[in-house]
């Protein structure tokens, strides 16, 4: 397995900021979001995500069109586009404070 590189930017008590760097064929591993999340595709690219349980399902990603996921998310994340891919993932820890 090759690993896709995580690169932090940002991690406070609000949110936890991470450039995700994929060669073709690099992968996340297994993992489980503690946060809900918010991913803005940088590239763009096809992905294949395994669900813990085992079911697979492709998805495109476009450059600048980010979309949420959820809390508790449990999935392999792994880039089949045949070429480099890259995009950041926003966690959301805590509400922001109110406006005054």
């Amino acid at each position: 397995m090759t690993s896709a590189k995580a690169t932090q930017h940002i991690d406070d008590a609000h949110s936890r900021t991470t450039t995700w760097s994929f060669a073709d064929g690099a992968e996340t591993g297994d993992h489980v979001h503690a946060f809900d999340y918010v991913v803005i595709p940088v590239t763009g690219g096809t992905f294949r995500v395994v669900e813990r349980a085992g079911t697979t399902h492709d998805m495109d990603q476009e450059a600048g069109t980010p979309y949420v996921g959820t809390k508790g998310t449990a999935h392999n994340v792994i880039n089949i586009s045949g070429s480099p891919a890259v995009f950041v993932e926003v966690e959301l820890k805590a509400s922001a404070p109110p406006a005054p």
